[in-house]
């Protein structure tokens, strides 16, 4: 066993819940200053625009040749889940909550799951 098994410590979060965690952060504390209290300050049309750009530069970089084009697609999905992350946050959506409905979707065909949807 290593030192990290044999540790009684709780492993340290995730970059993603301790990024969802300085987001819900200024949700609570809107730090006037802040990139992200601007988003939710703008609401859902500002935070969706920004998503919209966001992805659209995702499937470019995706197009994109090579290790450059790699980097670039990186650094752009990154980019996507940040403002993803901020609408969940905007409408109190947790990671948790994400993290089930992710895990309710295990074992069903993507077909079958879209089809189940109510309209």
């Amino acid at each position: 066993m290593t030192d990290a098994e044999n540790s009684t410590q709780p492993p340290s979060p995730s970059v993603f819940a301790q990024l969802m965690a300085v987001i819900e952060d200024r949700k609570r504390t809107m730090p006037p200053k802040s990139y992200t209290t601007s988003l939710f300050e703008g609401g859902t049309t500002k935070i969706g625009g920004k998503i919209t750009e966001e992805a659209r530069e995702v499937v470019e970089a995706a197009g994109e040749p090579g290790d450059a084009g790699r980097a670039h697609l990186l650094y752009e999905a990154a980019d996507l889940t940040y403002h993803l992350f901020v609408l969940l946050g905007h409408h109190g959506i947790t990671l948790a909550e994400l993290e089930h409905e992710l895990g309710r979707r295990f074992g069903l065909s993507g077909l079958e799951e879209k089809a189940s949807r109510q309209k």
